[in-house]
């Protein structure tokens, strides 16, 4: 569902209080439950369509994309079950290697993997429930970021048009391998730097895009449940934001999916762009990739400015990569500034 249509129905349902609110109003990546004084439950559920061909990476990208949203909130994967829609269509043995996909994942960050549910579908569809635990000062919220801190990255852009690619047979399997690989890979050690350094906020980037999960973080850093009253945008130097090889150029002939769309049209109120080039600065193939839906996508985290030296060492020691591609900034109206310029 598109971040718009979503918004409306969010819109529609009654706050309350406790970890359903907060979620409603910050757009937190998972529900965290407190069950004690030194213990949290931290819950997510995520599941989706195909976007590659190969049912076993299917599996494997699906599963990773739902324990990416504990690994967000500084929680370790305690257990997943798995969720999926299958048209009795398509061979079984096809359901096989998806579930043998996710498993592998699902062991491989030191879960149990404890059943599940099935249903006959029109369209495959596969993911997981998982639940993991916290001590309460080890959760990391999507709120908090502050004027100076740094926007750290951990995964390239562009799986989503490389799919869209995909299924318009522009490239094959093999062109989007390592796209394949980085959005398989789990979010596991880049938490664990996250955690060794401290992190003012952090999100995972998945459906909304780059963009559209950096603005739930700009607003749920602004004031609601954070209580600050300083609102905050972000300058972001789109030079400097990673993306796989031929996105850009993909982007630039017109190959994206709808999801990209929608998030550009739901987050264009708020898009400044800060040079002189023409044309509007969303429709750029550069700036476009920005909006692009991640399927398991990285850790976008929000560093103080004198540790984030620290924390792309943390990275780098777990095996994992950082891009700095901006800063928070103070800002009344929430604004993401777009910086074009070359070494900005």
């Amino acid at each position: 569902m598109g971040p718009c249509d979503l918004q409306a129905v969010l819109d529609a349902i009654p706050r309350g209080s406790g970890a359903f609110a907060r979620l409603l109003e910050t757009r937190d990546d998972a529900a965290v439950t407190a069950i004690g004084d030194d213990l949290c439950l931290v819950q997510t559920v995520d599941f989706f369509t195909p976007i590659v061909d190969d049912p076993y990476s299917f599996g494997q990208i699906a599963a990773a994309n739902a324990l990416s949203d504990v690994y967000a909130m500084g929680a370790r994967p305690l257990t997943a079950m798995n969720l999926v829609g299958w048209p009795v269509e398509i061979a079984a043995e096809h359901l096989v290697e998806v579930l043998r996909g996710g498993a592998e994942k699902v062991a491989e960050a030191g879960a149990e993997l404890a059943g599940g549910h099935t249903i006959e579908d029109k369209e495959p569809k596969y993911g997981l429930a998982v639940t993991g635990l916290a001590h309460p000062a080890e959760i990391v919220y999507n709120g908090g970021a502050l004027p100076g801190d740094v926007l750290v990255l951990t995964k390239p852009l562009g799986i989503g048009i490389l799919a869209s690619a995909l299924k318009k047979d522009r490239v094959t399997e093999a062109d989007i391998d390592a796209a394949v690989r980085s959005a398989a890979h789990l979010n596991a050690a880049a938490a664990r730097a996250m955690a060794a350094v401290g992190v003012h906020a952090c999100t995972d980037v998945t459906g909304f895009g780059l963009l559209g999960h950096l603005s739930e973080m700009l607003d749920a850093s602004g004031g609601g449940t954070m209580e600050r009253e300083e609102a905050v945008g972000a300058r972001i130097a789109v030079a400097s934001v990673p993306v796989h090889d031929g996105v850009v150029e993909l982007a630039a002939e017109g190959v994206y999916a709808g999801g990209l769309r929608s998030n550009r049209s739901f987050l264009a109120r708020r898009i400044v762009a800060e040079d002189s080039g023409a044309g509007p600065a969303i429709d750029r193939p550069e700036c476009l990739t920005l909006f692009d839906p991640q399927t398991s996508g990285g850790l976008l985290m929000a560093v103080r400015h004198d540790s984030l030296d620290d924390l792309l060492a943390a990275l780098v020691g777990e095996g994992e990569r950082g891009w700095p591609i901006g800063e928070v900034v103070p800002d009344p109206e929430g604004r993401i500034f777009l910086d074009r310029r070359a070494g900005a």
